[in-house]
């Protein structure tokens, strides 16, 4: 039987990190004016410093680097950005993400000058360590899988012609050396880096397409252990946890070992067990029972995806016997329901088996995966609803997913400046209570359905106090039974549409409830 090796593609960049356009005009079409919304002047004017102190805690981040204007290329040009601005995107709870490359070094002293954090993000698809060289992420003959002369591929993302041998590491080696010499680069430098917060979407991953392909590979069928790769159910376990433990000999260890005790995370890492499996990011199949080997933060996804609607509308909605129309109020109970799924699922886990562990969100209002325009954007008054629910249930910080998805929409392009005022906005009023979210334990997990018009709330409790925010996706108040303290007697909290925040203590036997200002 002849044997082919097949080279694939340079990866492209990351497809979340990607700002799309619309589709192109006709030729003879005037040219829209663009509408100027993501720059800092626009972003200082709307956005208030925060009133409450947020000193030691952990810096927020956009996926869109922070620009001046139009023209601003001092990002790319790794220029650092003024005093004046890294201290006026500070006190609004902010930072500039940098790449992990030695020109950006600068930039990292200046941010670190004015106190500033320091948080790296590399962002990356497809083939990555797995089969590509770091830096020129040119693709590694020798990692991809050797297929049968007569292999027929089932479809496949186009940058990804072949997948790379999940159990060759040389080119995560490679990248293992890239990685201690980088970062030991920005140590002797005197950086101090705040967190490595991954967004490497890259291979080993279980899809059907890859276990096929590695099912077809003499390599593969040569060193899987028995029985692996005749089973789908079995691959896709063994690859989520074999994946984890990839990354942390390879991406994890290599940051601690410069940067001990450092926040590190990867995009949508989180703990799933056997009896609360968690989600992918698009809150859909139950993951197989894996942890988060090394990495020292989780990071579920709190997305306002547009596919829900083609991926969930049906079996959530109109299949529990509800014959509603597709608006905003209706949409707006699909997306609360999913967004809500990693993060609740996975802080579940956590506490029971990792509480040590962080949680930092991917957070977004306006995901446009299915760019439909039928398909209701989720609202901003349930996006901050939804906020207030992730703080309370277990985020430690926030990464911004905020893309200008639509450029030259009047509409649609403004919703990248406010994803940002909103996360602050929210982010100031659940610091009025920062001692919570500093040693909290969470409480009210239940994720809500879409068909619900029942009572939601979260909180986190201390020994005798509590701060709850409760609300219903129906039209009129309802109110929740609860029993917020280990001895304790019940309560009971109203729950409005608009929603409410309180501060529960206890004392002899008895629970005061007094709604927060």
């Amino acid at each position: 039987m002849k044997i082919r090796w097949v080279l694939s593609l340079a990866m492209a960049t990351v497809a979340c990190s990607a700002v799309l356009a619309d589709e192109p005009p006709p030729a003879d079409a005037k040219p829209e004016p663009k509408v100027r919304v993501w720059d800092i002047p626009e972003i200082l004017k709307r956005i208030p410093p925060l009133k409450h102190d947020n000193t030691g805690r952990l810096p927020m981040i956009c996926i869109t680097p922070f620009a001046m204007n139009d023209q601003d290329r001092s990002y790319e040009e790794a220029k650092p950005l003024p005093p004046e601005i890294i201290r006026e995107l500070k006190a609004r709870g902010l930072t500039q993400r940098y790449p992990p490359h030695e020109k950006y070094i600068p930039c990292m002293l200046a941010l670190q000058k004015e106190g500033a954090g320091v948080i790296i993000v590399e962002d990356s698809a497809f083939n990555g360590p797995g089969g590509s060289y770091p830096v020129t992420e040119q693709p590694i003959p020798e990692t991809l899988h050797i297929l049968p002369e007569d292999y027929k591929p089932l479809p496949r993302p186009g940058q990804q012609p072949i997948f790379p041998c999940p159990l060759v590491l040389d080119g995560w080696k490679l990248k293992a050396d890239s990685y201690r010499e980088i970062f030991k680069k920005f140590k002797d430098a005197g950086v101090e880096v705040t967190g490595v917060w991954l967004d490497l979407e890259v291979e080993p991953y279980h899809m059907r397409a890859q276990w096929k392909e590695a099912q077809a590979c003499l390599r593969c069928r040569k060193h899987f252990p028995r029985g692996v790769l005749d089973d789908e159910k079995k691959y896709e376990g063994f690859i989520m946890r074999w994946r984890a433990q990839v990354f942390s000999a390879y991406i994890v260890a290599p940051v601690l070992e410069v940067y001990p005790g450092i926040s590190v995370t990867n995009w949508a890492e989180v703990i799933s067990t056997a009896d609360i499996p968690s989600t992918g990011w698009t809150a859909r199949a139950p993951r197989p029972p894996h942890g988060i080997g090394m990495y020292t933060a989780a990071n579920p996804v709190v997305y306002g995806t547009t596919l829900y609607y083609r991926q969930s509308w049906k079996k959530e909605i109109t299949d529990a016997g509800k014959d509603w129309p597709l608006d905003v109020p209706h949409m707006d109970r699909l997306y609360t329901q999913l967004m809500l799924t990693q993060i609740s699922t996975h802080e579940a886990n956590a506490r029971r088996v990792s509480p040590e562990t962080l949680s930092i969100p991917w957070v977004d209002r306006f995901c446009a995966d299915d760019k439909d325009p039928k398909i209701p954007i989720l609202s901003r008054e349930r996006y901050r609803e939804v906020l207030r629910h992730t703080w309370l249930r277990g985020a430690d910080g926030m990464q911004i997913f905020n893309p200008v998805w639509f450029p030259n929409d009047p509409v649609r392009s403004p919703i990248a400046v406010e994803e940002i005022e909103d996360a602050v906005m929210i982010y100031d009023e659940m610091l009025a209570f920062r001692e919570f979210l500093d040693d909290g334990e969470t409480m009210d997990l239940t994720i809500p359905k879409a068909i619900d018009d029942g009572p939601i709330w979260s909180g986190r409790k201390l020994k005798d106090r509590a701060v709850i925010r409760a609300f219903t996706m129906g039209d009129k108040p309802v109110t929740a039974k609860i029993t917020p303290f280990d001895k304790g007697p019940e309560v009971e909290i109203a729950c409005p549409p608009e929603g409410a925040t309180y501060l529960l203590t206890l004392a002899d036997g008895k629970i005061e409830v007094k709604k927060a200002e």
